[in-house]
């Protein structure tokens, strides 16, 4: 890979790309999961080596593309890095990721139990407790990868609304293949084959693969 980039305090940066172009491997390097082959990553102007790991994921709302839950109630899943969340905490993270009609309408609520691997829920809904997990802890930095690739997009829209206000003061890294989500970004990051191939506003690079796609 040979990506260069610098992402400031509260920017919305979205990352695009076709399929295995490094688009979760990079996220997956910021978060300190895997280590570069060469060069630097930095937080805050320090080397990301320089900084436990768990420091690090705790300021940092990390949502996968590959969602693991655990068999236990829809609660014990979101609070299980936040122990300590309050139930108002857990009802506004809900209300971002728009799951909280859905709990407030199930007779169980927040007592309901997902099943193995979250088997008992829905794409969507295992999608939204993943996401409320990620938010609760209000971090400043907020990685989503294909938050939305199983809802609908009535259900998305709403998640866009709300998610726009919550992020507004955080800086949002987002990979997807939706250019729906775009909206939620500013500046756009282009990946192919490891590397970085278009970085700038989100309007005038679409408007460049568009140009090179005709």
């Amino acid at each position: 890979a040979n990506v260069s980039f610098k992402i400031n305090q509260g920017e919305k940066v979205g990352i695009i790309g076709r399929t295995g172009s490094g688009k979760s491997s990079l996220q997956k390097l910021i978060l300190n999961y895997y280590e570069p082959t060469g060069g630097a990553i930095l937080v805050s102007n320090t080397d990301i080596n320089q900084i436990d790991p768990t420091d690090l994921r705790r300021n940092i709302s990390y949502v996968p593309q590959e969602i693991s839950l655990f068999d236990g109630t829809v609660r014990e899943n979101i609070v299980l890095g936040t122990p300590l969340a309050t139930d108002e905490a857990v009802l506004e993270a809900s209300r971002i990721a728009g799951i909280v009609d859905f709990m407030n309408s199930h007779p169980q609520g927040f007592d309901l139990n997902v099943g193995e691997r979250g088997g008992r829920l829905s794409g969507g809904q295992r999608q939204g407790v993943a996401i409320t997990r990620a938010i609760i802890n209000r971090a400043t930095i907020v990685v989503l990868d294909e938050p939305t690739a199983s809802i609908d997009n009535t259900a998305e829209n709403q998640f866009k609304e709300y998610f726009a206000e919550y992020i507004e003061d955080r800086t949002l890294l987002l990979v997807t293949h939706k250019a729906s989500m775009l909206s939620l970004v500013d500046r756009l990051l282009v990946l192919n084959e490891g590397k970085l191939v278009a970085d700038g506003p989100r309007d005038e690079v679409l408007r460049a693969l568009a140009g090179n796609s005709t």
